[in-house]
């Protein structure tokens, strides 16, 4: 008769306390969960008694810092024994000259609430629009009143329009000048029809060794004063040679059309300049003229005769000083009551030989708390963001790019370009900044520091 085998049978055949047997695979695996933390904790200890910090950093540093990736502490100072601290904004200052924002500003944020450090090879003045929005969201100041946009947090949700066209401003510039008619097509030119470009008389100063198309070295006075706005660096404008266009010059965009010739015997032109310059060359180069032909002064009845129906006057013989006094009094008339005076302002005063022209005013820098970099936007064309200088007649029309033509490049999301406030808008006011006196050394140059042993002169 055959054996029945049951469970329970089976079960009292299965030792229960196999588990606690040693075998080789358990203990290696005891030994490793033991001896591995232990040698971490040993490589660990071995770190900080080299004072080498970099195991305990959350992430490599910024390329403007990657010198101090192994002087943590001059950033995370200690205080009473714990070093373990949030870097504090006593350490930045310690290199770095930060001035405020606004002198009557209620909140001033920490250093590394802005500017966040240990996330790699990332510029530091990438601040996020949170930062921003800390004041702007809700802007108050210690007065309490404020003439800025009281809430602002992206440029996509509530940012206001340029304040040039808020405030329906316009442009004080004296010179006169229209856009469209040097904008159409077939404008006579120096030589034949042409088509002017905005290259043609706006450009970045870094561009300035291309040839200008409608100068004329002729033009270009050689006792000349008058000199052009120098484009200075600023809070906004760090780099104003990539930043900002040159104020068009006479010289460089105009002079070879709009000629500057006042006397049909004198080929020269008079110089773009003051009125006194241009009054002491027209003087001097008539002086010249009479002294090398004296016979012009005698003249005859049909060049006394001016207008018709007159009687006819009797030849005369002028001193050369009548002479080039009259001929500089004819000269100035066509050059301050026609020729300047289709681009300038010029009044006369009764009593004062020479008339006053009114200063350009040109406005070099049209959004004085925005900075803005002409040159990496040099692959798109001008009227993409300059549309109304192709058709604009009136010389006070600011023609700046409204918001919405900066909004349609900038805004969130993969197929736009960055949109955060840092890209226009800077928060340290260095026009403000102090120089400071620096102490710190980096550990890798601490051995040039060692004192020579030999004296001095040796």
């Amino acid at each position: 008769m055959p054996r029945v085998r049951t469970t329970k049978a089976l079960a009292q055949r299965i030792d229960l306390n196999y588990f606690k047997r040693p075998i080789p695979l358990r203990r290696a695996r005891f030994w490793l969960c033991l001896l591995l933390p232990l040698a971490g904790l040993v490589w660990a200890g071995s770190k900080l008694v080299a004072s080498d910090f970099r195991p305990y950093s959350s992430g490599a540093l910024s390329k403007g810092h990657v010198l101090l990736t192994k002087d943590c502490t001059t950033c995370h100072v200690s205080d009473k024994g714990a070093f373990f601290l949030r870097t504090s904004d006593k350490a930045c200052v310690a290199c770095h000259d930060g001035p405020i924002h606004q002198a009557g500003q209620k909140f001033e944020p920490n250093c590394g609430s802005c500017h966040v450090e240990h996330k790699g090879g990332v510029r530091l003045i990438s601040t996020s629009n949170e930062s921003c929005a800390q004041c702007h969201a809700n802007l108050q100041t210690k007065s309490g009143s404020t003439s800025y946009a009281h809430t602002i947090t992206s440029l996509n949700v509530d940012h206001p329009e340029i304040a040039v066209f808020r405030d329906h401003r316009k442009d004080p510039s004296t010179i006169r000048f229209n856009h469209y008619a040097h904008m159409k097509k077939n404008l006579l030119g120096p030589r034949g029809s042409v088509q002017m470009e905005c290259a043609d008389c706006h450009r970045a100063p870094v561009a300035k060794a291309a040839a200008w198309h409608y100068g004329s070295a002729e033009a270009v006075s050689a006792t000349a004063t008058a000199a052009a706005p120098v484009l200075k660096a600023d809070l906004y404008a760090p780099d104003p040679a990539r930043a900002l266009m040159t104020m068009p010059k006479f010289t460089e965009s105009c002079s070879a059309c709009h000629l500057l010739q006042f006397d049909k015997r004198i080929t020269e032109q008079a110089p773009h300049d003051k009125v006194e310059v241009v009054h002491a060359f027209v003087v001097k180069k008539l002086e010249a003229y009479i002294a090398a032909h004296p016979s012009d002064l005698r003249e005859g009845a049909d060049e006394v005769q001016r207008l018709p129906g007159r009687p006819v006057a009797a030849a005369r013989v002028l001193t050369p000083a009548q002479w080039v006094a009259e001929r500089t009094k004819e000269a100035e008339s066509l050059l301050w009551g026609k020729t300047c005076r289709q681009c300038h302002a010029i009044t006369t005063t009764e009593g004062q030989a020479l008339p006053k022209v009114a200063a350009s005013n040109y406005t070099l820098h049209w959004l004085p708390l925005a900075r803005f970099d002409h040159d990496a936007h040099r692959g798109f064309a001008c009227a993409s963001c300059h549309p109304n200088a192709l058709t604009s007649k009136d010389t006070s029309e600011i023609l700046l790019p409204q918001l919405a033509t900066c909004k349609t490049c900038h805004a969130p999301g993969a197929e736009h370009v960055e949109s955060r406030c840092f890209e226009c808008h800077a928060y340290h006011d260095w026009s403000k900044r102090k120089e400071i006196t620096p102490t710190f050394v980096p550990s890798v140059l601490h051995a040039t520091l060692r004192p020579s042993t030999n004296p001095p002169g040796q």
